[in-house]
C-alpha cells in the first residue's frame, strides 16, 4: 500500500507542475487535492511508514498551503 501512496503523490506532483506550467487551474487543483488526501492519509498512519515518506507528506502539505495562499 505504501508504494501506491508514493506513486500517487508523484502523479499528483506531476499534475500540479504541468498545471502550473500550462496555466491550467483545474489540473493544479486536481494535483493539490490528490496531494492533500494522500498526505493526510500518510500522516494518519505515521508509525506504519518510513521517515522519508512522512517527511515528503509534510512537504507536500506545505506546498499545498503555500499554493492556497498564492505564494
Amino acid at each position: 500500500m505504501r508504494q501506491y501512496i508514493n506513486y500517487t503523490n508523484f502523479v499528483a506532483l506531476i499534475c500540479y507542475i504541468i498545471g502550473r506550467i500550462l496555466n491550467m487551474g483545474i489540473l493544479c487543483w486536481i494535483g493539490l487535492g490528490i496531494m492533500t488526501l494522500t498526505s493526510i492519509w500518510t500522516i494518519i498512519h505515521w508509525k506504519e511508514n518510513d521517515k522519508m515518506s512522512n517527511y515528503i507528506s509534510v512537504a507536500f502539505l506545505v506546498l499545498v498551503g503555500l499554493s492556497l495562499f498564492g505564494l
